[in-house]
C-alpha cells in the first residue's frame, strides 16, 4: 500500500494549472487544508505531479489507517507495542532516473516562505541501519537543497543521530518521499532504538506494507520518490526554517548529504508537506500521543484521550480528557502530561464528555468549569521546547501551566452538563431540501 492507494479511495482537490514551486505551490497548499490537493502540472516539470494535504486532519489520519478519529491513538500503540514483520520483499514501483543527479533538474523542491529563501524537502523520511543491531530507523530531517545533487539535513540528536555517531566513516542512507501515511506516522514515532519503524507500519496496515531492498536497506515498494545518500562529516549552515512554532528557527551548523542515485516512480506524485502548517504539525504531534497517553495512565488509569492540539504548534499545548474519580486526578493527569512529553508548555485536562480535539468544546470547559485561583497551576523555570520563542533563551526555560477544567467533585454534575437540542444528531438538512 503507498501513497496512491490513500488517494484513490478518497475526494481531492485537482489543480490543472501550471503551479510554480516558488511560492505559488505553498500558497494554494494552505487555502483550504480540509482534503487532498493535487497539483497535476507543476512549472518546469512535465512529467510529474505533486500532492499535498494527505494527513491535515485527524478524520483523514483516521481513514488512512481504517479507524475511527478517537482510534487512532489506540491503534498506534498497538503498533508500536506489537509490531508486525515485515512478509518478505518484492519489486519496487520505482527505478533508476540518474546517479550524482542535479536535482532540481528531476524534482521540485518549493521554497515556501520570502523572507529568507530557502528550497526544502520537508517531508523526506530517512532510513539507516544501525551498526551494531541491523535494526533500522526511520526519522523524518528537513532538507536545504544546497546546489547539484547535495543537501544540508537538521540532525537531531535522537537515534539517527547516534546511528551516525557509532559508524565508522561517513553514513549511507535512503531518502523516500511519498509513501502511505502509515510510514509517515511511524516514521515519526519516537520509540527504542530495538523498534524498526517498517513494522510499526506494517501493523498499522494489517502485514499490507509492501517492500524491497535497495543498496542493503528495506525501504517502500511504492514510495514514489526514492535517493541513496551519504551523510558526510562535512558541514554547512542549514536554516533559517519556519518550525512547528510557524516562527523561524535559528541558523545552524549541519551535516552535508551527497545523493548517489535518484529513483522515481513512473509519473510520480512528489508529496509536499508545507513547514510548520496542519500536515507538519499532525506528522510532529500525533505520533507522541500514545506515549503521552501511556505514561499519564500509569498516575490516572482512567485517562481517556491525549491530543497534542494544532492551534499549540501539536508540540506546545495538549489536553487530556479523563473520567474523574476523585478530587486532584486532573492535577495529577496534567503534571504526568508535562512530564511525559517535555516540550509542552500548557495542558488543560478535560472530563470524557469534551471532545479534546474540539476547541470550541475545550474552551467551552475552561469558560464554565474553571476558576484560575483554584484551576490553574504553574511551574516556574522549567526547561521546555527549543522551538518556543517566548522562552529565555539565556537560560533555555519558561513556566509551564496546568488548566484543571473539570467538574468540581463537590458539585451537582447537571449545573456543568450543556444543554442539547433534542434530535439534532439525528436529523439531516439534506432531507429536507
Amino acid at each position: 500500500m503507498g501513497l496512491r492507494s490513500v488517494l484513490s479511495g478518497s475526494p481531492v482537490t485537482e489543480l490543472t494549472e501550471p503551479v510554480d514551486p516558488r511560492f505559488e505551490l505553498a500558497a494554494l497548499s494552505v487555502q483550504d487544508e480540509s482534503q487532498p490537493l493535487v497539483f497535476e502540472s507543476v512549472a518546469g516539470y512535465p512529467d510529474l505531479s505533486a500532492v499535498t494535504n494527505v494527513v491535515s486532519s485527524r478524520e483523514r489520519i483516521a481513514g488512512a489507517l481504517d479507524v475511527d478519529r478517537g482510534e487512532i491513538v489506540d491503534a498506534m500503540t498497538r503498533a508500536t507495542t506489537d509490531p508486525e514483520p515485515l512478509a518478505g520483499t518484492t519489486a519496487a514501483a520505482f527505478e533508476h532516473v540518474a546517479t550524482s543527479p542535479t536535482l532540481d533538474d528531476h524534482v521540485p523542491i518549493p521554497t515556501y516562505y520570502d523572507e529568507h529563501e530557502r528550497q526544502y524537502i520537508a517531508s523526506g523520511i530517512v532510513i539507516a541501519k544501525d551498526p551494531d543491531t541491523g535494526v533500522q530507523n526511520l526519522s523524518f530531517h528537513r532538507l536545504m537543497y544546497d546546489g547539484e545533487n547535495e543537501f544540508v539535513m537538521r540532525l537531531v540528536e535522537r537515534h539517527l543521530h547516534d546511528i551516525r555517531s557509532r559508524s565508522e566513516g561517513p553514513l549511507d542512507v535512503a531518502i523516500v518521499v511519498g509513501v502511505h501515511p502509515a510510514v509517515e506516522l511511524a516514521a515519526a514515532t519516537s520509540g527504542s532504538p530495538e523498534m524498526d519503524e517498517l513494522e510499526v507500519a506494517n501493523a498499522l496496515l494489517d502485514g499490507d506494507l509492501a517492500v524491497t531492498e535497495l543498496d542493503g536497506l528495506t525501504v517502500p515498494a511504492e514510495a514514489e520518490l526514492v535517493m541513496t545518500a551519504t551523510i558526510h562529516d562535512e558541514t554547512r549552515a542549514e536554516g533559517p526554517f519556519v518550525d512547528l512554532s510557524r516562527t523561524w528557527d535559528t541558523v545552524r551548523q549541519q551535516p552535508v548529504v551527497e545523493v548517489r542515485d535518484l529513483y522515481l516512480r513512473p509519473d510520480p506524485m512528489i508529496r509536499v508537506v508545507v513547514p510548520g502548517k496542519r500536515e507538519h504539525a499532525h506528522l510532529m504531534g500525533l505520533p507522541q500521543e500514545p506515549r503521552i497517553k501511556r505514561i499519564v495512565e500509569n498516575t490516572v488509569p482512567t485517562v481517556q484521550e491525549v491530543v497534542l492540539t494544532p492551534g499549540g504548534c501539536s508540540w506546545l499545548h495538549g489536553v487530556v480528557s479523563i473520567e474523574k474519580r476523585t478530587e486532584g486526578d486532573a492535577k495529577n493527569a496534567g503534571l504526568a502530561a508535562l512530564a511525559a512529553h517535555p516540550s509542552m508548555k500548557r495542558v488543560v485536562v478535560v472530563d470524557e464528555d469534551i471532545d479534546p480535539a474540539d476547541p470550541d468544546a475545550v474552551e467551552w470547559a475552561v469558560a464554565t468549569r474553571v476558576q484560575a485561583d483554584q484551576d490553574i497551576e504553574t511551574v516556574e523555570n522549567a526547561k521546555g521546547s527549543s522551538l518556543d520563542p517566548s522562552q529565555d533563551f539565556e537560560t533555555g526555560t519558561l513556566t509551564k501551566w496546568l488548566v484543571d477544567a473539570t467538574v468540581p467533585s463537590n458539585r451537582d454534575r447537571a449545573e456543568f452538563t450543556e444543554a442539547t437540542v433534542p434530535g439534532a444528531t439525528e436529523i439531516s438538512l439534506a432531507e429536507y431540501q
